[in-house]
């Protein structure tokens, strides 16, 4: 089975990429929320998060080999940038790594992602850098827009501590970093990006396993595999995305995930929306809608 976009798609790409990117950064928002939000708060034991990293991409291997790897299994290994491959691989382990460290450091997880959430202005400022893509002017105010609504949203209070204020910036340095390399993966197969991704996390933390294992029981079992499987989706849709379109003009569609954030918490937990969250989703629709718009116009200013 080839990883492709499904033929009903097939037309929007060639008519509209930068609107099929949005779709497809929008998809991979609404995924990771929901492995957030549905799965990981679901778990009944106490795992350290390695070991839930660890379960992730382990399941997203597994998932690769069944879909893709069964009749031809050196497709997925097949890439001219097998160093690069691994080192983008590297960092979806810095990411929830400093996540970690952050919540131990004592920070309040609203705190983090408040912080985390100038991640598409790095993005914007990472493709002008080390890509050459022009960003527009209004491409910055949409994600100065976004990442000022996620603060408010995320009702940080200050750090505890010099980490707990650096962290969360690694934390969104490394997630930047990892979508701009992606964005310049784009030639490269989609089935050997997904499979490098999974294998560096993986081979460096099997190693720990031993000391930090605890056996799931089945319900977890199962809801480690759903996080595994939704997590390769979201991840082909963030590789879809960077292909389709450059970054400089989708990136502060990611700020959907606060959208569908709020969504699970409140489907899933039962957490009534509050005016905060109600004005952010206002201020990030509006937003996001002004980019969906000026689609045309970037693809004519943004080079490809």
């Amino acid at each position: 089975m080839h990883l492709a976009l499904p033929a009903f798609a097939s037309s929007l790409v060639r008519r509209d990429p930068g609107r099929s990117a949005m779709l497809l950064l929008a998809l991979f928002a609404a995924a990771w929320a929901f492995v957030e939000g549905v799965f990981g708060a679901r778990l009944q034991g106490h795992y350290s998060l390695m070991q839930v990293v660890w379960c992730r991409y382990a399941v997203h291997l597994a998932c690769l080999l069944l879909v893709v790897g069964w009749r031809a299994p050196s497709r997925l290994w097949r890439t001219r940038r097998v160093g690069f491959q691994l080192s983008r691989s590297v960092l979806m382990l810095v990411m929830p790594a400093s996540f970690a460290l952050s919540l131990a450091a004592g920070d309040r997880a609203g705190t983090v992602w408040a912080l985390f959430w100038v991640a598409p202005l790095m993005i914007l400022g990472l493709a002008r850098v080390a890509l050459g893509e022009r960003v527009p002017r209004w491409v910055w105010a949409v994600a100065a827009i976004g990442s000022g609504v996620a603060a408010v949203m995320a009702e940080p209070s200050l750090p505890h501590s010099l980490a707990g204020a650096v962290l969360p910036f690694a934390m969104a340095l490394s997630f930047s970093v990892y979508v701009v390399m992606t964005r310049s993966l784009r030639d490269e197969p989609v089935q050997a990006n997904l499979f490098f991704t999974a294998l560096g996390v993986f081979a460096l933390l099997t190693p720990l396993m031993p000391f930090v294992w605890v056996m799931p029981n089945l319900h977890d079992a199962a809801l480690l595999a759903g996080i595994g499987a939704v997590g390769l989706l979201a991840l082909w849709a963030l590789d879809r995305a960077c292909e389709r379109a450059p970054v400089a003009q989708v990136a502060p569609t990611l700020h959907v995930h606060l959208l569908c954030m709020a969504l699970v918490e409140w489907g899933a937990a039962g957490e009534a929306f509050s005016h905060r969250d109600m004005l952010g989703a206002v201020w990030i629709g509006l937003a996001l809608l002004a980019l969906w718009l000026w689609q045309p116009s970037a693809e004519r200013t943004v080079p490809s």
